[in-house]
């Protein structure tokens, strides 16, 4: 069965996370996975990766241990949202997402775990 680039990253992520693969071995993964990831036109995909990639420079540089990289690396498998195109009606919602630098902010139809969900465009929960 073939994946997603999205799933697939999502997965390796997890595996390490439950110690069932090391940090080296993710990073042996992923770097090659998503070397050329500028090409993409999906933004949510890029922005997984460069949040990863983002962590792990963090954590390379020394500015995490890696328990505190590993709760990071947590968060982003916590919150992620399935994006839904044309196909459902749905009310526009503001999805904002973003890093310590860029925040981003865009109108799209959403649902999550099966379910829609409401985003208040007022509040931003980080």
């Amino acid at each position: 069965m073939s994946h997603s680039l999205d799933f697939n990253i999502r997965e390796q992520l997890a595996d390490y996370l439950a110690g069932k693969i090391s940090l080296r071995q993710f990073e042996d993964w992923f770097f090659p996975e998503t070397w050329n990831i500028d090409d993409t036109d999906d933004q949510a995909l890029a922005n997984l990766a460069y949040g990863i990639k983002l962590r792990l420079a963090e954590f390379s540089h020394g500015d995490w241990t890696e328990s505190e990289l590993r709760s990071m690396l947590r968060s982003i498998l916590e919150k992620h949202a399935i994006v839904v195109g044309n196909t459902m009606t749905l009310y526009q919602s503001q999805v904002a997402y973003g890093t310590s630098s860029k925040n981003y902010s865009m109108p799209m139809p959403i649902i999550y775990s099966g379910r829609r969900v409401g985003i208040s465009s007022s509040t931003v929960y980080v």
